[in-house]
């Protein structure tokens, strides 16, 4: 059944956007003058509100509902309960308790929220309430809200970059904060907004706990907090963000060491450390997690679940595509490795979009394509990684988009679910082809083309 939208819910998206527009307009003009990458702020939050709309009108007039609707009416749901019936039990239930006898809190009053029986999903219900509530009740209101105050760590994120990265804040504005797939796809109340700005925080808590050394205990909780809703939200980001994270730091502290040698046996010890660190995160995590990503061997089942319900239905019709068969152990997956990782970065192809949404997706696959080949013609495969291993930051977000492209390319069955699936990993990708190409144009006389 879908949501009623009345005159109420446009009255109170224009005074929360105008209330908010008015702040950020405050906030730009006191900024600008110190830190002329501000001259983004507000327009950043334009296009996250404006295709935020236009993501809400879409699954309410032309897909009739959708996920984004179950969200909010989970969010819906669980407020009436507590108001309705019980108080602290609603609490509860939004603190991510769940048992049949708070389950009974829910009847035709309330609704009964679509997804309680999935924890990965019911999680984002339960993270929209605030904004919900803020929103008063209302759709468009609770979509502006939660856009609102999840640009915050987007555009700290885009602050981050441009001190490390001065001179490209135009490059960083475009991939952090207009790419028009990751913008469109991260302003819906789904669950890849929340992935995005969580990863942007860990990101950026790590740098100034590590690096700029500020605000140490105020960032460990960020990083807690945000862990916390990526295990909840999408176990698996907070996976390879973990590792490559892990991997940043490491690489740190490793090129701090003088003598070349020694770092050469210290380098296969953090990747060993590493690698225990994150098995025994995630045996300690799967409570939280639970379901296909609760465990290793979990999770590489659904992989191959995914693949075998795929190569046995057509439901999808031509919106699917197949890497190959493969089984549950990781030599088998790690065979797949160079058609999942090519799915995850560049696919769909431009011939494989079906609608006017995958066109739009096929198109900047195109770009993906054309511009990474670019640059290693300009330099070569060799230059091309040197300038990453340089740069700890780079290599490590490479790393990232690399490692997420390979699991999106190998659980994912769909092009619909990839193109949102990917738009996590496509601030990572974009910015690293951006910086490359930045650092080879720097030194464009220097290019040894005899490496290619």
């Amino acid at each position: 059944m879908p949501i009623q939208i009345s005159a109420f819910d446009y009255i109170i998206a224009v005074i929360l956007i105008i209330g908010i527009f008015i702040y950020a307009n405050n906030v730009q003009q006191r900024c600008i003058e110190r830190f002329a990458y501000y001259k983004y702020f507000t327009l950043g939050l334009a296009a996250k509100i404006f295709f935020s709309l236009i993501f809400a009108y879409i699954y309410l007039f032309f897909y009739g509902g959708g996920d984004t609707v179950y969200y909010y009416r989970g969010a819906d749901s669980i407020v009436k309960a507590a108001y309705i019936h019980d108080f602290w039990g609603g609490l509860k239930i939004a603190l991510g308790y769940r048992s049949p006898e708070l389950y009974s809190l829910f009847n035709w009053q309330t609704g009964y929220p679509t997804y309680y029986r999935d924890v990965n999903s019911f999680a984002v219900c339960r993270f929209i309430i605030p904004f919900y509530l803020m929103g008063f009740g209302s759709f468009f209101g609770t979509t502006v809200m939660m856009n609102a105050f999840l640009y915050i760590p987007i555009w700290n994120f885009y602050r981050m970059l441009c001190s490390k990265y001065p001179g490209m804040s135009k490059e960083i504005a475009i991939a952090a904060l207009f790419f028009p797939s990751m913008v469109f796809w991260s302003s819906g109340i789904l669950k890849d907004v929340w992935c995005l700005a969580g990863l942007f925080v860990m990101y950026r808590s790590t740098w100034l706990i590590f690096i700029k050394r500020r605000n140490r205990f105020k960032n460990l909780l960020l990083i807690i907090l945000w862990s916390y809703i990526l295990i909840s939200i999408r176990p698996f980001v907070f996976y390879t963000s973990f590792v490559t994270v892990a991997l940043w730091i490491g690489l740190i502290y490793i090129k701090q060491i003088d003598n070349k040698l020694l770092r050469v046996f210290v380098f296969p010890f953090i990747m060993i450390t590493v690698s225990l660190v994150i098995s025994v995160a995630i045996t300690s995590l799967g409570g939280v997690a639970e379901g296909k990503y609760a465990t290793i061997d979990s999770m590489l089942e659904h992989a191959v679940i995914i693949q075998d319900d795929l190569s046995r239905t057509e439901a999808y019709g031509e919106n699917t595509f197949n890497i190959g068969s493969f089984d549950a152990s990781i030599p088998s997956m790690l065979s797949k490795g160079p058609v999942a990782v090519t799915a995850g970065l560049f696919r769909p192809f431009l011939w494989e979009a079906r609608s006017l949404l995958m066109i739009f997706s096929g198109l900047e696959s195109t770009f993906f394509i054309i511009f990474f080949v670019m640059i290693v013609y300009k330099s070569s495969f060799v230059k091309f990684f040197k300038i990453l291993y340089d740069d700890n930051y780079l290599f490590s977000t490479f790393v990232f988009a690399v490692l997420f492209a390979f699991f999106c390319g190998l659980t994912v069955a769909n092009f619909g679910a990839l193109v949102r699936y990917k738009i996590t990993m496509l601030p990572f990708f974009a910015f690293v082809l951006f910086r490359v190409n930045y650092v080879i144009e720097k030194n464009k006389d220097r290019i040894d083309h005899s490496l290619f």
